[in-house]
């Protein structure tokens, strides 16, 4: 097993985050592998878990877009490997969760009275929101050129 310590305490923190505890410790685990690939079964005995739970983690995971299912070529198992850019996607990923609350709070804006301390503290929110949309492609443009300086990719 590959860094069984940093297995577990890298899912527990995805699992703080929110992410499916099943999800958190398969990430994890490709996370720490060598290759940053392995396949299912390989997953499966790492963590000692069933195929199935392994199987729905990576559905999970693949449409956060933190990882990927490839086939192994002259084979019929197929690969769980780490996406290109694992952080920008999974941070990108929840672009559609800011933008909903920035509805639900455009929508409370215009429910709230108008100046009254919910209506304070909703503008706030949308004001949050509206500035996390903006400002997180320039961040991750910025993050592109820093990880090119640094590890030349």
């Amino acid at each position: 097993m590959d860094a069984p310590n940093f297995v577990e305490n890298m899912a527990a923190g995805l699992v703080e985050a929110g992410t499916q505890r099943m999800a958190a410790r398969v990430f994890s685990a490709v996370l720490a592998s060598p290759d940053g690939a392995l396949t299912p079964s390989e997953v499966a005995e790492q963590l000692q878990v069933s195929p199935g739970a392994v199987s729905g983690a990576v559905g999970y995971l693949v449409q956060a877009g933190m990882i990927r299912r490839t086939h192994v070529p002259g084979s019929r198992h197929s690969l769980i490997e780490l996406g290109d850019d694992v952080w920008y996607e999974a941070l990108t990923s929840r672009n559609p969760i800011v933008e909903r609350w920035l509805a639900v709070a455009d929508a409370g804006l215009e429910e709230l009275p108008p100046g009254g301390p919910a209506a304070e503290r909703v503008t706030v929110m949308r004001d949050f929101f509206e500035f996390i949309l903006a400002e997180l492609p320039v961040m991750m443009e910025r993050w592109r050129t820093i990880r090119e300086e640094k590890h030349g990719y």
